[in-house]
């Protein structure tokens, strides 16, 4: 916490104005810690000087730090001068997607980020992304391709990744503090974690990880996973494919085991059914309500 003082001395501004700058930072969705004494950042704060002095190699610099945004995938490819590895990185979301151009609810406190990519990229890119986020989080279970959940099959983050021009924007938003739906979990149910540490570690993994051969990558993926061996709803481009999931291919797809034989899905959106303590939860939440519905 510094005081209001020395905040308006190094701003050149009165301490009235730092005031009203610091408070308009925090409605811009900055965290920002404001006191009748001083004003500070949170301690788990994305800002610049957290981050960069930890960054180990290429990736997160250049490096865009902001409050509020419609998504970071959107600021970033805007920025077309971007090197490879700049960063975008945001307080909240307030049009954030995930695949399939589905919603993704971003709370203040999670972690919400955007990595550009220039060059030619390794095969198994989103089983990649996927293995960096796991390790980093160290905990949860990997639906194909990348979504990390938790053991009770709640969605702790996900991954989306989109190609334009030669450029490739790596989008992950993780729930760290707070879970914005009932299907969702955040990682502080389940453990301590602080968003530079994540931030940091994945960014480091991911480079690791894109110079690994295929073989070490589908190796260590399946280590994560919590797909393999589970009856599967897939949503495709083309329809749907039901079945057990088998396998995944040398080329990343997902060998789904149906009625009619196998089939192998490229791009789509898994659908797993939760596990039977979290059917069981269901229906005595809805049997619950039942009961309290009769009794009003």
């Amino acid at each position: 916490m510094e005081p209001w003082e020395a905040v308006a001395a190094r701003a050149r501004l009165s301490v009235d104005r730092a005031r009203l700058f610091a408070r308009a930072l925090g409605e811009a969705g900055y965290p920002v810690l404001l006191e009748e004494s001083g004003v500070g950042l949170a301690p788990d704060s994305l800002a610049p000087q957290h981050v960069l002095p930890r960054l180990k190699g290429r990736f997160g610099r250049p490096y865009r730090y902001l409050g509020t945004v419609t998504s970071t995938q959107d600021v970033l490819r805007a920025w077309h001068e971007a090197p490879e590895g700049a960063l975008v990185v945001a307080e909240h979301q307030t049009r954030g997607r995930g695949r399939l151009g589905r919603p993704w609810l971003s709370s203040p406190g999670n972690l919400c980020f955007s990595l550009l990519l220039r060059r030619p990229q390794p095969p198994l890119l989103p089983l990649r992304v996927g293995v960096a986020l796991a390790q980093a989080a160290g905990f949860g279970l990997l639906k194909w391709p990348n979504d990390l959940l938790s053991p009770d099959g709640r969605k702790l983050g996900g991954i989306l990744i989109e190609c334009e021009g030669g450029r490739t924007f790596v989008g992950v938003g993780v729930n760290v503090v707070q879970a914005p739906l009932p299907t969702a979990a955040a990682l502080k149910e389940f453990r301590a974690v602080n968003r530079v540490d994540l931030l940091v570690a994945f960014l480091a993994l991911l480079e690791e990880w894109l110079a690994q051969p295929p073989s070490a990558v589908l190796q260590a993926w399946q280590k994560w996973d919590g797909t393999l061996g589970r009856e599967v709803r897939v949503h495709t481009p083309t329809g749907v494919v039901e079945g057990v999931a088998e396998a995944i291919s040398q080329e990343g797809a997902l060998l789904v085991r149906t009625n009619a034989g196998r089939k192998s899905v490229r791009v789509g959106e898994v659908v797993l059914p939760p596990p039977p303590n979290v059917v069981e939860a269901q229906e005595g939440q809805g049997q619950a309500q039942g009961r309290g519905a009769s009794e009003g």
